[in-house]
């Protein structure tokens, strides 16, 4: 490859990291709506954001820190793409993560070319991008390229033999079990595992049974006339992983949520189930990810 080649290169990373240098003078203070996985849309004012997550004012003076796994993610691509800093390859390699979990192939696919860009003979990085779909006009640097001058380079480059998982759309088939029914739980649990492109099994045919507790008790539940004034709930979940077959759990964890209050029992009961496993899910989706 020619210099004037290798330059351009560089050129393009650099115009792909411009649009967001300025990211955190840009966007503090602005005015956003974070978009849920539960379907809620969370409007606030931005404070930070960073690889983790994004921090928000949701007003009264309270601040709120919301990860990325609750988030829709799909549809905060660039503000997630403005907290990676474009000269650190393991920064990049987030971002392109961050695209993977939430299906964003034609952006996972530029992201890794950024980062070939910075190591163009990373072969995990290089297989990955070659099981992506192809875009046109997109082509990664050849291993032979030279990388950037030092005073770009990433501190801490990810070594080439520091192998990265493949993207595998379906990581492991999963069993959503309940100890005491309960559909509403099984639904939301189900459609997150589908949303992070886990396959959907049976008691039968899985890889990983998900079993889980979920115990929702109203603690007030006022009336006046007839009508109820409002009812809040007490809740707990408490969830075990086990691989198929196996009766030694490899992952669990409990959760509770207190006093949650809605206009009614079934909004009061819904929020407090919604809220449960928003907060469970991370833990869960973090040890069945332990097992590659």
């Amino acid at each position: 490859m020619n210099r004037f080649t290798t330059s351009l290169l560089c050129l393009m990373l650099l115009a792909f990291a411009a649009q967001v240098s300025h990211a955190d003078d840009d966007e503090a203070d602005q005015e956003i709506s974070l978009y849920l996985k539960s379907g809620d849309i969370l409007p606030g004012t931005l404070v930070k954001v960073d690889e983790d997550g994004v921090k928000l004012d949701i007003g009264g003076g309270t601040e709120l820190f919301v990860r990325w796994s609750y988030t829709r993610g799909d549809k905060h691509f660039d503000l997630r793409k403005s907290a990676t800093d474009f000269t650190k390859l393991e920064s990049v390699i987030k971002l392109a993560d961050f695209c993977h979990d939430f299906a964003m192939d034609e952006q996972e696919a530029h992201v890794l070319t950024a980062a070939l860009i910075l190591d163009p003979a990373h072969k995990a990085l290089r297989e990955r991008l070659e099981k992506l779909p192809k875009i046109d006009g997109l082509e990664a640097p050849d291993e032979s390229t030279p990388k950037p001058d030092p005073d770009t380079e990433p501190d801490e480059p990810v070594k080439p033999d520091n192998p990265l998982p493949p993207p595998t759309r379906k990581p492991f088939t999963v069993f959503v079990k309940l100890t005491k029914a309960d559909d509403a739980a099984a639904a939301w649990m189900i459609k997150q595992f589908e949303e992070l492109n886990y396959g959907i099994g049976t008691e039968k045919d899985h890889e990983i049974l998900v079993e889980l507790t979920v115990t929702l008790t109203l603690t007030n539940n006022p009336e006046f006339m007839g009508a109820e004034l409002y009812a809040i709930y007490d809740g707990s979940i408490a969830y075990k992983l086990y691989r198929k077959g196996e009766t030694k759990a490899f992952g669990s964890g409990t959760v509770k949520k207190d006093q949650v209050k809605g206009d009614n029992r079934d909004e009061a009961r819904t929020r407090t189930r919604t809220q449960l496993c928003e907060a469970v899910f991370p833990d869960m989706h973090t040890d069945i990810e332990k097992l590659r």
